[in-house]
């Protein structure tokens, strides 16, 4: 997850900057809940988009850190699944619910702690898996 960090200097600072990120925290501030709740329960608006150019819960991201150049990816979670060890970070998170409509070239923007943190989305995965046959 080095990917995250937002300046390579302060590698301490760097990696509380990055978890905050990843992961949610409460209190979220209103637009943000708002946004994601809007974004997840619109039914009217998300058959009208192309779901697999759209970032939403489910979906493996690649992106790029705009301010050191390396590239990672994420997926996005439901809150209970979240683990930034692994990749997976909450969709209530901040990067998380930053992340959710972006299209693939889209710039995402946050502050965490005074730090600016700059991504770029580059490529972005939804695997939908078919229902399982019984034996």
């Amino acid at each position: 997850m080095h990917f995250c960090y937002p300046d390579p200097a302060n590698t301490f600072v760097n990696r509380w900057v990055a978890l905050l990120a990843c992961h949610e925290f409460l209190p979220i501030s209103a637009q943000q809940l708002a946004n994601t709740l809007h974004f997840l329960a619109d039914s009217q608006t998300q058959p009208k988009l192309n779901i697999n150019t759209v970032i939403r819960q489910g979906s493996t991201v690649e992106l790029e850190n705009g301010q050191t150049g390396l590239r990672g990816w994420l997926k996005l979670v439901a809150p209970a699944h979240a683990c930034y060890r692994s990749g997976r970070i909450s969709l209530l998170s901040p990067l998380g619910s930053a992340m959710l409509g972006k299209t693939v070239n889209t710039d995402i923007h946050l502050s965490l702690l005074c730090h600016p943190l700059h991504f770029r989305v580059l490529t972005i995965l939804h695997v939908q898996h078919g229902k399982i046959r019984s034996l």
